[in-house]
């Protein structure tokens, strides 16, 4: 199982390494076959996103690189989805930064369950009717903790609790467990009656002064379907609206290029 984890993860990483100018995507190095295992060199990466937070006042970043960051986390995943697959395990520990210069570069990482979503005609697979639970339960997705089938539009709902996990002091904005273990938003914003519905918007999005901007993310992934097409520009274009709303900018340097000056 581990070795086909591994091949799956080198196709991926073949497929999508040169999507774009500054890939999200580490490069393969060597990559090779011997009597009793596989072996697989990647270029080299620095922390992840869970690490550089954890080291943060309040365990988050400042809103423009909380945002900032997270807007690379869903270009890698939209690339993810050009080429069929959806990652199934989006989190802070499966993002890293890059070394040298390559500093202000987040990478996707750890490609272990992910799924290919089309079928041989590249057409998306049909459905299937229950399927069993992958990924990390506080940013797992509403669909799959209910066993439905998930899609890109559920790699988006994970990213959004990663995004919050980002930038949200005091837990994952309303994401984590309760006492019984179970996750506490179970409905979609759809579903939701206009009472529970603020509730649900001040546990997930606490103080922030771009709640409004974060929240129309959140309703809009909620309208979506698995066969659904994602309008990506849509939710970078939110974000970028309310990280200037909350008196920031995603294209300022980052934290951890801040601390690194000293």
């Amino acid at each position: 199982m581990k070795t086909f984890g591994r091949l799956r993860e080198i196709a991926i990483l073949k497929l999508v390494s040169n999507e774009r100018h500054q890939s999200h995507f580490t490069a393969i190095i060597d990559r090779g076959k011997k009597e009793t295992y596989f072996f697989l060199v990647m270029e080299l990466v620095g922390k992840s996103l869970a690490d550089l937070k954890s080291s943060r006042p309040e365990k988050v970043f400042s809103i423009s690189t909380g945002l900032g960051a997270s807007i690379q986390c869903l270009e890698a995943c939209q690339d993810l989805h050009k080429y069929g697959f959806i990652h199934r395990d989006l989190k802070p520990a499966n993002y890293a930064i890059g070394l040298g210069e390559k500093k202000r570069v987040v990478y996707i990482l750890d490609f272990g369950i992910a799924r290919r979503i089309l079928n041989d005609k590249n057409e998306l697979k049909t459905p299937r009717v229950s399927v069993r639970f992958k990924g990390t339960i506080p940013f797992a997705s509403i669909a799959c903790h209910k066993g439905i089938e998930m899609g890109p539009k559920d790699d988006c709902e994970s990213w959004y609790y990663l995004m919050l996990d980002l930038t949200v002091p005091g837990g994952k904005g309303g994401v984590q467990d309760n006492e019984e273990g179970e996750k506490s938003r179970t409905t979609s914003v759809e579903e939701a009656t206009v009472v529970a519905q603020t509730a649900v918007q001040d546990a997930m999005l606490g103080h922030l002064k771009c709640k409004e901007e974060l929240w129309r993310v959140i309703e809009y992934i909620d309208k979506l379907h698995y066969h659904d097409h994602v309008d990506y520009s849509y939710i970078y274009k939110l974000l970028e609206e309310g990280a200037l709303q909350a008196g920031g900018n995603v294209n300022n340097p980052y934290d951890w290029e801040v601390e690194a000056l000293g």
